[in-house]
C-alpha cells in the first residue's frame, strides 16, 4: 500500500526543537501570568468584601427607614388620617386698585 502523497518528510530536528522549546516557554508563561491574575484577583475580591460591607450597611439603613415610613401610612389608614380631605379655605381675591383719575387742566 502507497500513501498519496508519498512518504512524509522527515523535519529537522532544529525546528522539531524550537516547536518544542516554545511550548514549553508558552506552559512557563501561562504559569506566570495565572499567578499574576490570581494576585490581583485576591486584591479585588478583598475590596469588593469591603465594599459590600458598605453597601449591606447602607441598604439595612435604607430598609429600616422604608418600614418606618411604611408603618406611619399604615397607621395613618388604620387611623382614617391618610383619607381626610382637609378643607381649603378659599382666598379671598385682592381688592382690585382703583382707576386712576385723568388729570384735566383747563387754561
Amino acid at each position: 500500500m502507497s500513501l498519496p502523497f508519498g512518504r512524509p518528510q522527515t523535519v529537522s530536528p532544529l525546528i522539531r526543537g524550537l516547536r518544542y522549546g516554545l511550548l514549553i516557554a508558552g506552559i512557563f508563561y501561562g504559569r506566570y501570568k495565572q499567578a499574576k491574575y490570581e494576585e490581583l484577583e485576591d486584591i479585588w475580591r478583598e475590596e469588593e468584601a469591603e465594599r459590600k460591607v458598605l453597601r449591606d450597611r447602607e441598604l439595612k439603613k435604607l430598609k429600616a427607614r422604608i418600614a418606618k415610613e411604611e408603618r406611619e401610612v399604615v397607621r395613618q389608614i388604620e387611623t382614617g388620617e391618610y383619607f381626610k380631605i382637609e378643607e381649603v379655605k378659599p382666598e379671598e381675591p385682592e381688592p382690585e386698585p382703583k382707576p386712576k383719575r385723568k388729570e384735566c387742566r383747563s387754561y
